[in-house]
């Protein structure tokens, strides 16, 4: 069994799993990608629809699982990709679907009637950013300048390979944190303060959750690296090996994203909520902007200056794809691999 196919029969059941609790760890105002009032979190649709997608994502889940398993004894690695798509493809149509049957009832009903939508913004964003946390690419570097060095020594002609892999793929998940880290923060109308304190924490934990899997990728290579150039063979339950930092750092993100949900709205604590409360705060609710998302997953608003925000469906953020700029970030993103790959076959590696 390739580390191909060991990488594939990992990531199949982890996010299976992640998918399938994605409604738990989104904010209870955002079900399914559709923004509800916070009285409405409990409505019977609701709690029908979340029910309906839990037991079909898990029979998912468990029927991928059990094929990408079938499959890997035969070696067929496309497979096993084939496999992780058809099961993201089929969670994320649980998904669409759920979210109609909610944003059907949402509008009969009329929900947001008689509200006060409101738009709240951080202003200490700017005068007091949070600090990105750069001390955390250090072991990601150190493992690829190890990496260079080894295969220096060993005089091997893939070293270019393996340690542009690692910079690619340290460069890449940096650029996006940066792009993050300058975005706007994701607030809630009724509890503006206590938000944005909960949201810097959940920023720093899911940075360094994200630089420490980039660290720990970066060692899978290095261990396929060093079993290329036979600094070691391994054999039977030794083959996973280097697959062990891959599926560490994605147990240690998962973690994370479970435990903080969703701009950090499970974090205990993190401001003064009497004083919105005083202030007429609960009166407020998030202003209803289901328009611009598409299928509750893509982000579309040319008014909107914002090249990334919050994702409507899990932990994370995406594109403002009515933002030109973001096109050049795909276009950059999806050019360098193309490129190399180009290089790769043009002088015949």
């Amino acid at each position: 069994m390739s580390a191909g196919t060991l990488a594939a029969d990992i990531t199949v059941p982890f996010f299976g799993a992640l998918l399938c609790v994605t409604p738990a760890i989104t904010r209870p105002t955002v079900q399914f990608g559709v923004r509800v009032p916070a009285e409405r979190t409990g409505a019977p649709v609701i709690r029908q629809q979340r029910r309906a997608y839990y037991w079909r994502t898990a029979a998912v889940g468990v029927c991928c699982t059990a094929a990408v398993l079938l499959v890997g004894k035969h070696g067929q690695w496309w497979l096993t990709r084939l496999i992780l798509l058809l099961e993201i493809a089929a969670d994320l149509g649980c998904m669409v679907l759920a979210r109609k049957k909610i944003a059907a009832a949402k509008q009969a009903g009329d929900w947001f009637a008689g509200l006060r939508q409101t738009v709240v913004a951080d202003t200490s964003w700017r005068a007091d950013p949070p600090r990105f946390p750069a001390r955390w690419l250090i072991p990601a570097l150190a493992v690829t300048a190890a990496t260079v060095v080894i295969g220096a020594l060993r005089d091997r002609g893939n070293t270019v390979a393996f340690a542009g892999g690692q910079l690619y793929v340290t460069a890449l998940w940096t650029g996006m944190l940066l792009l993050v880290y300058h975005s706007r923060p994701d607030l809630e109308a009724a509890d503006a303060a206590a938000s944005a304190a909960r949201y810097r924490r959940f920023l720093a934990a899911f940075a360094r959750a994200m630089l420490a899997l980039v660290a720990l990728v970066n060692l899978t290579l290095l261990l396929a690296a060093l079993r290329t150039w036979h600094v070691y063979r391994p054999s039977g339950v030794g083959a996973a090996l280097p697959l062990l930092p891959f599926a560490a750092g994605l147990i240690l993100l998962g973690a994370v994203v479970v435990r903080t949900g969703q701009a950090g709205f499970r974090l205990r604590g993190g401001g003064d909520r009497g004083a919105d409360t005083a202030a007429g705060a609960n009166a407020r609710t998030d202003r209803d902007d289901d328009r611009f998302w598409k299928a509750g997953l893509i982000y579309v608003n040319r008014d909107d200056p914002a090249l990334v925000v919050g994702a409507r469906f899990g932990v994370g953020w995406t594109l403002n794809l009515g933002n030109r700029t973001s096109w050049l970030v795909i276009a950059a993103v999806v050019a360098v691999p193309a490129g190399l790959a180009a290089l790769k076959a043009a002088i015949g590696l």
